[in-house]
């Protein structure tokens, strides 16, 4: 028989922490009744992918059937490719902390319960809405910043010194740099590898077992984790040596020159250099590389031009949005175009993932066909590459251009005609930026 431990997330937009949320309130008859519609559906020979009911929209999905989890949300998208995303994403996670060998078969439900309790923080790093885009892009963040070769120098001779040939430098969970070999991982290990270290707690030196889901998900790694700055991290993956005192001796040797550096990177919420100038207009926006599968992404791109022109952006309309609202919005306008109308790769380009850890195939990005009555251009004979909302709050635009994909939230007194000419001029300001072409094409990402 079957063992089946699920994994139950109900919460709305102004959760902050669901899945813990669920645990402190005990909701066991609401994922009892959850998992028993699932199991009599399976009893019938029948799947029960997903469900819709008042706003709430509840997606299951079963792991080499003894997992299942259970996704609750509300129903903000019209597609659920995002939220079949997050599932593999969110079993990929146990995988990297717990091991698949722990995962494909159970033998004791009770304490893999206990062994699970070490995924929590990532879980909820994964739904808690963090400034992360990977859940939702499955492209990785990137920082880009000025003179990126000296860091990448340091990191490269810091590697070395710990017999270590996988490591990257954080800030915020976002990659400002990294070795060959890390970049040569899968951007799932690269992505939850990220969002491990923003989860992780306040800590001088960390010392981590990780299984990589794609690479080695059966035999574990040791992940050093060293805090730099406050949000600024160095990580290496390696074996049993170097011990982590050694390690921590090596991390002074090698960075204690370049804190300067590191606190620029650090106290840069735009993630572009400050030589990026952007319309004031622009109040968000994540440029998307299909190719190499690494995106930038920015909730303050004003930041750098001067109170002048801050005071500029809230002319004209009422209230400016907070951060938190502006990635809001962006991930609700992502959501609401990306999945369901914009190209979400290229076809010359990297191969999408479409196997799972439990060797299941991954549902795929769709493609645009009249036949596919679930996407909401279905029938249209050409292409879409451009799209647009207006709201009260804010306006949005998104392209798709070459192998980029660019959403951009701006505000709403920013004249409707003038939004593809504001959108161009964004997507040329990043592309034609050298230090944003470093982060977003670097080393190729497999």
């Amino acid at each position: 028989p079957a063992y089946i431990y699920y994994y139950g997330l109900l919460g709305c937009d102004n959760s902050r922490d669901w899945s813990s949320s669920l645990r402190k309130n005990h909701r066991k008859p609401s994922t009892g009744s959850l998992n028993g519609v699932h199991l009599f559906a399976s009893n019938l020979k029948t799947s029960l992918l997903s469900c819709t009911n008042g706003g709430v929209k509840v997606v299951w999905k079963c792991f080499y059937q003894s997992i299942t989890l259970i996704l609750v949300m509300t129903d903000d998208s019209p597609v659920e490719t995002h939220l079949l995303h997050l599932l593999d994403t969110m079993f990929n996670a146990l995988v990297l902390l717990i091991g698949l060998q722990e995962l494909e078969c159970v033998q004791n439900v009770e304490r893999l319960k206990k062994d699970l309790k070490c995924c929590y923080p990532l879980i909820d790093n994964l739904l808690q809405g963090t400034q992360l885009m990977y859940p939702l892009t499955q492209s990785v963040d990137v920082v880009a910043v000025e003179d990126v070769s000296t860091l990448s120098q340091c990191m490269d001779a810091f590697s070395e010194a710990v017999h270590s040939g996988y490591g990257c430098v954080s800030v915020d969970g976002k990659i400002i740099v990294a070795t060959e070999s890390w970049w040569n991982l899968s951007p799932l290990e690269i992505g939850l590898l990220a969002h491990l270290i923003a989860s992780l707690p306040p800590a001088r030196c960390q010392d981590i077992p990780v299984y990589l889901p794609r690479a080695s998900n059966k035999v574990a790694h040791r992940m050093l984790v060293f805090s730099l700055l406050e949000g600024v991290h160095v990580c290496v993956l390696c074996d049993a040596e170097p011990s982590l005192r050694r390690a921590q001796d090596e991390v002074g040797v090698y960075w204690s020159g370049l804190t300067e550096r590191l606190v620029k990177c650090a106290r840069n919420p735009s993630s572009v250099p400050p030589g990026v100038d952007l319309s004031p207009s622009v109040l968000a926006f994540c440029l998307v590389n299909l190719r190499s599968r690494r995106c930038v992404s920015s909730l303050k791109p004003s930041t750098f031009l001067g109170d002048s022109i801050n005071n500029t952006l809230s002319a004209g309309f009422q209230g400016e949005l907070s951060t938190e609202e502006r990635h809001r919005y962006l991930v609700d306008f992502y959501k609401t175009v990306a999945d369901n109308m914009l190209p979400s790769q290229v076809k010359d380009g990297v191969k999408q993932e479409t196997t799972a850890a439990n060797g299941a195939q991954l549902r795929p990005p769709e493609e645009v066909t009249p036949a596919n009555g679930r996407l909401l251009h279905a029938g249209i004979p050409h292409k879409i590459t451009e799209s647009y909302i207006c709201t009260k709050k804010y306006k949005a635009y998104t392209l798709h251009q070459d192998e980029y994909n660019l959403f951009v939230l701006l505000t709403p007194n920013t004249p409707t005609f003038a939004l593809r000419k504001a959108t161009m001029d964004v997507y040329k300001t990043l592309t034609d930026n050298k230090e944003v072409g470093v982060a977003l094409e670097g080393a190729p990402v497999n």
